[in-house]
């Protein structure tokens, strides 16, 4: 049967209560889930959803069910009456995945018996209306060291995190400390547009995001001793030895990311890659800049996406924490 399976540590309710109907158009078709419907147990839920083609309307239920082994979520075509594995009901099961994954945090697709209805065609697009503001910087347009106060209206401890991917820790971190201003420095153009897209629907007016090589960023646009933590979590660790030198912690890296925080800040490194985790511990430990720091396990763990993933594979992961202990 066609489905697709939701990777997931939160409840099935949590996940329904951030679920929004939407209407997706393409030609003469029309998508919509109208709405969901937790069943009493909180492990079971029905989508209302509706397909009109070329004006003939179909209204079918998908179903949602959370395994208890790993806490997956199944989004498949309700069992009654029998659905036709059409072409437009797979696009339903796609997209409600898709908007279940925008809509939470702690949700990857995982697996699906459709990719061919993950069609980029049918991709959601951003709000066409202005939005009034821009998470996404102009970085080029900002001269010289960035002024936190300015782009983000106000003060506050500034905290950065190197490679977002696809927000996990830094839509629930922004989420849970309003207080706190976020920057997300994401190299690579798909993931920042769709964080982009995250924390405009979430609202999360304390989040910034820029497109840079976080080595360079640091050292030449971020005023010394003016961020309060930097986060790094599973950074890709480049494990063939050719291609070391691509690796994110250098100790040029390390000195930049020294030079940024303020004196007590902190750094947070999270790997599943052993190896690379020695060498990125020797290079910290060697600035005289920073002092290794106790972990905090309950602060440090689940944090993302990846994290969860490696988890449930049975792979270790490697945390680290350092502070600035000398004057900037």
């Amino acid at each position: 049967m066609s489905h697709v399976v939701l990777q997931t540590s939160s409840p099935l309710h949590e996940l329904i209560d951030e679920l929004e109907p939407f209407v997706v158009r393409e030609a003469d078709t029309v998508w919509r889930l109208r709405d969901a419907y937790l069943s009493s147990g909180g492990q079971h839920a029905l989508a209302e959803c509706l397909v009109v083609i070329a004006g003939r309307p179909r209204r079918f239920f998908l179903h949602l069910a959370q395994r208890t082994h790993d806490g997956a979520v199944v989004v498949r075509p309700y069992a009654s009456p029998p659905l036709d594995p059409l072409p437009s009901v797979k696009r339903m099961i796609a997209l409600l995945a898709e908007a279940m994954e925008r809509a939470h945090p702690d949700v990857e697709i995982a697996h699906s018996t459709i990719r061919e209805a993950f069609s980029d065609r049918y991709r959601y697009q951003p709000d066409p209306q202005q939005i009034g503001w821009d998470p996404l910087l102009p970085l080029d347009a900002l001269a010289g060291r960035i002024d936190w106060e300015a782009i983000y209206g106000r003060q506050g401890e500034v905290e950065i995190e190197i490679g977002s991917g696809k927000g996990g820790f830094l839509i629930a971190a922004a989420a849970q400390r309003p207080e706190a201003n976020f920057l997300s420095i994401e190299r690579a153009r798909p993931y920042a547009v769709h964080l982009r897209d995250r924390v405009t629907r979430h609202d999360l007016r304390n989040v910034r995001i820029v497109r840079a090589d976080a080595g360079p960023f640091l050292a030449e646009r971020v005023v010394p001793g003016s961020v309060r933590a930097l986060h790094i979590y599973f950074p890709d660790p480049w494990p063939k030895k050719r291609h070391r030198k691509r690796r994110l912690i250098s100790s040029g890296f390390v000195a930049a990311a020294a030079q940024a925080i303020e004196p007590g800040g902190e750094i947070r490194f999270v790997t599943d890659h052993a190896k690379y985790f020695a060498a990125a511990t020797a290079t910290f430990e060697a600035n005289s800049d920073l002092a290794a720091a106790p972990v905090p396990e309950a602060e440090m763990s689940d944090l993302t996406n990846y994290e969860r993933k490696y988890r449930a594979e049975g792979r270790t992961i490697h945390r680290a924490r350092y502070r600035r202990v000398t004057p900037t």
